[in-house]
Parts: C-alpha cells; structure tokens; sequence
C-alpha cells in the first residue's frame, strides 16, 4: 500500500509543476537578425565567397539565434555607411578606410606603398598590428568592429607602351586611384585623372586614358577592362592596398547575447582576414586570364622603383605623424605589419 505523501512533499510537487508551467508559457527568445550592408556588388567575389560563407557561420555558431541579412541593395552612400551604422539606419556593413582617413588615420597603413602582401598575409597582418597597437586608440568606440581586412594591392597597367622606366610615364594620360597613388604619381609627369573606382571602365573604353594605376587585376577584371591591357608592371608590395572595416552598431551587438557574442568573435577577426585566400585566388586567377589574352607582366626598373619610393616619403612620414599623435610607436607598427604582411 502507497504512503500519501507528506504536506511537504506535496508542496514540493507543486512547486515544480508550477515552475515547469511557469517556463512552458514563457515565448521563446526570437532571433536576431542583423542586416549587413554590402559595399561591393553582391555578386562580388568578396560577397559570395567571404561575407556569405561567414554569415552562414554566425548562425551555425549560435544555434540560429544569430542571423546576418546581406540585401543587395544599398543603404547609403559609400562615405556615409560609418554614420548610418552609429545611427542605426542599418545593423552593420563593411565600409573602406580609404573614406575615412581623418576618423581611421592608423587603418591607413595599408594605403602606404610597398607594404602589402597578398590579400589574406595583408588582412591578418592589419588585424595582427591593430590588435597589438592600434586598438587602445579608440578609433572604433562608437562602433563594435568585426574584423580588419584587405584586397589585392594596386598596380600599374598600361593600354599601350609597357611602363617600366620613368621615362615612359611622361606624357601618359593615366587614370589614378584617388588618395595615396595619386599623390605619389602626381610628382610624375603623366597627365594624372583622379576619379572614383567605378568610372574606369567608362575610360579605358571611351580611350580617355592610356594607363591606371592604384587598382589589382582582381578589380580590372571586375571592371571589365582587362581585355584593353597590354602590360603590368608590377611594384613590390603595391602602390597602395584597399583595406575595409567590417563594423556594427554598438546597441544591436549588445543586444546579443553574451555567450553568442564571444562565438561570433571567435569566426571573425584573424579567422575572417584568412578567408581573403580566396580573394587572393580570384585575383590570381584575374591575372593569368590577362595573360592568356596577351597581357605582359613586367618588374618595374630601380631607376622607377627609386623615384616612386621618393615621391612617396611625404606619406609615410605623414601617416606616421598621425600614428604618434595617437600615441603609437610608428616607426615600431610600420615594422611590424610589414613584417607580418611578408611572413604570412
């Protein structure tokens, strides 16, 4: 025969029913869903084989309760992305340094000549140098930042006579990625069109221009150009190399939770800058089509090689002003992310 069970070990079952009820009729936590806003085309290389394999790797590392969004459309102006993510117009995006190089004067760094790798060594070198010096200057405060990283460094192209010599820059009318090559290649006596990216193909088709120079092949091909080109020359470590903040806004990553968070920073940072490899790749891959339609890469001349590194001294001493007003060891940094760029 059963024993009745006691007042307090009836109170007890009560209890846990309740408590079992009580959590049966909480709603379960919806998802969150951070949209993302793509810089480049969404059929971009970068969007397709980088941004959408680590969305997709945010909701596998949060069980689902983490979902980024990439609409195809986007939000805001390239120079306006950095205020629409703080104001909160969209979740986050991936915006160029390059716009902003008062607000981001350390990520400048990969602007300098000569100091790049190939996509990927130059993405973790950057995420290394701001991790080991930049980070403590604050410069993202308002945002949360994901991950640092960079496209294949900017060469020189020609559509016509190859430019190895400085000689062969005089009377060339040369296309110029705006900021760091274009200062550097103004002290040239090419005749110098400095414009956005997105206009070259409308001047190499339109023979505008008989040269470029500031952008890869990945993005001569992208472009569509890559049939016009006759040569490469190219400059060890580039004339400049695009770098990207990958940022979202401060409110909605708090909003996450605390565990998912530290899963999400775990696929980004260094982990994010080693998936470039396969920018890396395409850019190759860009080359070697450029080849095969007769394109000629070539090594530039010391006599060439010399002048660039001369007209670009102004720049780096500028930008290592700006490094050491932040409180940073330029000389030490530059160092160091060459290094790191070289070894990986």
């Amino acid at each position: 025969m059963s024993k009745v069970p006691g007042w307090r070990g009836a109170r007890a079952l009560l209890a846990c029913a309740g408590l079992v009820a009580g959590l049966a009729a909480l709603p379960a936590r919806a998802a969150t869903t951070l949209v993302i806003n793509q810089l480049l085309p969404p059929g971009d290389p970068l969007n397709q084989q980088v941004l959408r394999p680590w969305a997709a790797e945010v909701a596998r590392v949060t069980d689902g309760r983490v979902r980024i969004s990439l609409p195809n459309a986007p939000v805001a102006a390239p120079q306006q992305l950095w205020n629409a993510v703080v104001g909160g117009i969209v979740d986050g995006a991936y915006v160029y340094n390059g716009l902003y190089p008062r607000q981001l004067p350390l990520e400048q760094i990969t602007a300098l000549p000569f100091v790049g790798g190939d996509a990927a060594a130059t993405s973790l070198a950057l995420w290394n140098t701001w991790q080991k010096f930049f980070a403590k200057a604050g410069e993202y405060r308002s945002v949360k930042l994901l991950a640092l990283f960079a496209m294949p460094s900017g060469q020189v192209f020609s559509l016509g006579q190859p430019i190895v010599q400085p000689a062969d820059l005089v009377g060339r009318r040369m296309w110029v990625l705006p900021g760091d090559p274009q200062q550097i290649l103004s002290h040239s006596r090419a005749g110098v069109i400095s414009s956005p990216a997105v206009q070259v193909s409308e001047l190499v088709a339109g023979k505008t221009v008989d040269a470029i120079a500031g952008i890869s092949s990945y993005n001569v091909d992208a472009f569509k150009v890559m049939g016009y080109m006759k040569s490469e020359t190219v400059i060890p470590g580039g004339l400049t190399t695009p770098s990207f903040s990958l940022i979202v806004n401060r409110a909605r990553w708090e909003s996450i939770a605390p565990a998912d968070r530290k899963a999400i920073e775990a696929i980004s940072g260094a982990a994010f800058a080693r998936r470039l490899a396969v920018v890396a790749r395409y850019g190759q891959q860009a080359r070697q089509r450029g080849v095969q339609g007769g394109m000629k890469v070539l090594q530039p001349s010391p006599a060439l090689l010399a002048d660039l590194r001369a007209d670009s001294g102004p720049l780096v001493a500028q930008w290592s002003q700006a490094a050491q007003a932040k409180g940073v060891p330029a000389a030490v940094a530059l160092k160091y992310f060459e290094s790191q760029a070289q070894a990986h």
